[in-house]
């Protein structure tokens, strides 16, 4: 697993487990008032941080960060409050989880298919596909494809599963079924709406979506 701390001169941390095929490069310009340890990369699961600094700590996780959570939990300090962006546990699951086709997608990505991809799967619009694209995941196919056979992997093995407080869900999410999201998390939930599987066109700030998602119950 790779990391990049964000620091801010204070002694509150945001641990932010990023999703599949994602890097630092895509979330440079997102903002927050706490220190932010960036994670990406789940080809391996090798997580070492000295949390001995800061006397908050709280966790938000996207995607197939919310399944790579559970994998880590262990390492986690005790934390104020935990959020599962457009992502649950059970990623693989055969009705939680990402259906079997949309894997296959993944595992299909190309150069010439990949602004396809993005309009189709991760933004609702052009105008959003724009925004998205200002920022990209800079990883190669070859890599992404790498972490992915790893998470298939994980999830065929017993693995602990982290149990979030609450969650926030893409109303338009094509990767996780927005109803099954509905209930799996059991009403700790506030749905996105004409939100995509991507929220980070529309949030610039982390205090904004922790704010957001403090408000459930």
């Amino acid at each position: 697993m790779k990391s990049k701390l964000i620091s801010q001169p204070n002694d509150e941390l945001l641990i932010f487990l990023s999703g599949w095929g994602c890097d630092d490069n895509q979330f440079k310009e997102i903002s927050c008032s706490k220190n932010i340890l960036l994670c990406w990369d789940y080809a391996d699961i090798n997580f070492d941080f000295d949390f001995s600094r800061y006397k908050k700590v709280y966790l938000a996780a996207y995607s197939a960060g919310v399944f790579a959570a559970g994998l880590i939990k262990d390492k986690f300090p005790k934390l104020e409050s935990s959020l599962a962006i457009n992502g649950n546990p059970l990623m693989f699951d055969k009705y939680y989880g990402i259906p079997p086709n949309v894997i296959k997608v993944f595992k299909g990505l190309n150069l010439s298919n990949y602004m396809d991809f993005r309009l189709k799967y991760l933004v609702t619009d052009e105008a959003e596909l724009k925004e998205f694209n200002k920022n990209p995941s800079l990883r190669s196919f070859e890599d992404c494809f790498a972490e992915l056979d790893a998470l298939i992997k994980y999830s065929k093995q017993t693995y602990p599963i982290m149990e979030f407080d609450r969650a926030l869900i893409g109303e338009k999410d094509k990767i996780f079924n927005p109803s099954r999201q509905k209930e799996y998390f059991k009403g700790k939930y506030a749905v996105l709406e004409n939100c995509a599987h991507d929220v980070f066109t529309r949030f610039k700030n982390f205090d904004d979506i922790l704010n957001l998602s403090a408000g459930i119950k």
